[in-house]
């Protein structure tokens, strides 16, 4: 599934002050890409991301996902088509303390229309083991690992992930970039991350970098990196 922005712009109100976080956006994301967003913080990848996604509305422009204009949705269109083909990996774990790994993953799992097998979800993510653990049993990295199994278990088209190595160390957050690559790889999915770090970027095939609330430069990557290849400082 492809995505494709035309001039697309997001101004935020405040009383009488307009914020402009998004301007003239012009885009198209190939379907099994691994595309990284890149840019300091205020720079509007944030705001591309909840735009692109359907979790905000763009004041301007156009959004389609394959030839289906999104960006004319109401609310109830865009909750329906955000569970039936997206997924979300948050900073946040976002789980649910009472449930165990693999109870969390079925979760993901019962919202997608044509879900993948929870053994082989967990085997991807290396988290067998700990199928019947409760999340206070697992470290950071082990919980951002459930995170992206719950995501990936209902076999979305398109992952978004939100810095989703923010809160981890190095080893860690290599590890939970290697889970995502192999998502990638494994299932063919389209893949978008947003991040400040400028290391993560030769993981991707593509390179979008923003400033100001505009694209700045586009790089493909010719030869991509592993996640254990990249230098993380």
């Amino acid at each position: 599934m492809s995505i494709r922005l035309v001039n697309v712009g997001k101004i935020y109100k405040s009383g009488e002050v307009e914020t402009v976080a998004l301007k003239d956006i012009n885009i198209e994301i190939k379907d099994s890409e691994f595309i990284v967003i890149l840019g300091p913080s205020g720079s509007g990848k944030s705001t591309m991301l909840n735009v692109i996604s359907g979790l905000d509305t763009p004041s301007s422009g156009e959004i389609y996902y394959n030839d289906e204009k999104i960006s004319d949705y109401n609310e109830d269109k865009l909750t329906k088509f955000r569970r039936n083909n997206l997924g979300f990996i948050f900073q946040q774990y976002n789980l649910l303390q009472n449930l165990t790994v693999k109870e969390n993953i079925e979760i993901g799992s019962s919202i997608g229309k044509n879900p993948l097998n929870i053994d082989e979800v967990l085997d991807a993510v290396s988290m067998k083991n700990e199928k019947d653990k409760y999340p206070y049993q697992l470290s950071g990295g082990q919980q951002q690992r459930v995170s992206i199994a719950r995501s990936i278990a209902k076999n979305p088209k398109i992952m978004f992930c939100d810095e989703p190595t923010g809160a981890l160390d190095e080893e860690t957050g290599k590890q939970v970039l290697e889970m995502i690559q192999n998502m990638n790889e494994r299932f063919k999915t389209t893949t978008v991350v947003i991040t400040h770090n400028p290391n993560i970027a030769f993981m991707a095939d593509r390179v979008i970098k923003m400033n100001s609330g505009k694209i700045v430069e586009e790089i493909l990557n010719t030869k991509k990196r592993k996640a254990s290849e990249i230098k993380w400082g």
